[in-house]
């Protein structure tokens, strides 16, 4: 956990994910304005860069309040120059912090890097109503067959301590107290360019066909799939 805390991981990943927060919003939105979720304060627990929660009171407007708390000095940094009346920023571990309970927690990529899992999640269910999770499903074929270099890799740059399948993170969350409501597959690769060889196009066209006649095949089968799934505290 040290790389999140004294650097080292602002030097592998220099933007910190603010990239990709465009894109893991618009997923949000469509999850919450599919079962009319209408929070009233989102707080963002790993919040990294804090762009994501810049893309969602961009959306959602700014009524609702916004926090955002990361242990790394580093990502806090970059998060303070993007402050407002409703938006704020905490170099702090959250499950330290007292308060009531939120209306909505996301953990969007976060629990994969954390050793003892299992104990942060079960703390953390007393913290919200609602959770919002992304979970990377790095357990594939294709990652099976290149000899898990892409889990290592993940383990290398990403610090993923754990690995998932959809199967799997299902079962985390509810062993750990949470009653699932929805969740569905994100790809990475809707983020990356169009691929340029041949054999990367085809391969890159059969994913998207084998995803359309079965999702669940699909992320079996193929690296950068994700699980966003919507949770309660189980009842």
């Amino acid at each position: 956990m040290s790389q999140y805390t004294d650097g080292s991981y602002l030097e592998k990943v220099k933007d910190w994910h603010a990239s990709d927060a465009p894109w893991k919003a618009k997923k949000i939105i469509l999850m919450l304005e599919k079962h009319q979720i209408s929070p009233k304060a989102v707080y963002d627990i790993g919040c990294g860069a804090g762009e994501i929660l810049v893309e969602l009171q961009r959306h959602m407007g700014r009524d609702i309040v916004f926090r955002g708390y990361d242990i790394s000095p580093q990502g806090i940094d970059i998060c303070r120059p993007k402050e407002n009346r409703t938006l704020k920023f905490f170099n702090q571990d959250f499950l330290l912090t007292e308060m009531n309970p939120c209306d909505l927690l996301l953990l969007l990529d976060v629990f994969e890097h954390v050793p003892d899992y299992i104990g942060f999640l079960e703390k953390l269910r007393e913290k919200s109503f609602l959770f919002l999770f992304h979970i990377p499903l790095d357990i594939s074929v294709q990652a099976i067959k290149r000899k898990t270099s892409i889990m290592l890799e993940n383990r290398t740059k990403y610090g993923h301590l754990h690995y998932f399948t959809k199967e799997t993170a299902l079962s985390t969350l509810s062993d750990t107290g949470y009653e699932v409501i929805d969740y569905f597959y994100t790809d990475d690769r809707e983020m990356m360019r169009p691929p340029k060889t041949l054999r990367h196009r085809l391969v890159y066209e059969v994913r998207k066909w084998l995803y359309k006649l079965d999702p669940d095949l699909s992320a079996f089968m193929f690296a950068s799939y994700n699980l966003m799934v919507l949770a309660r505290r189980a009842r």
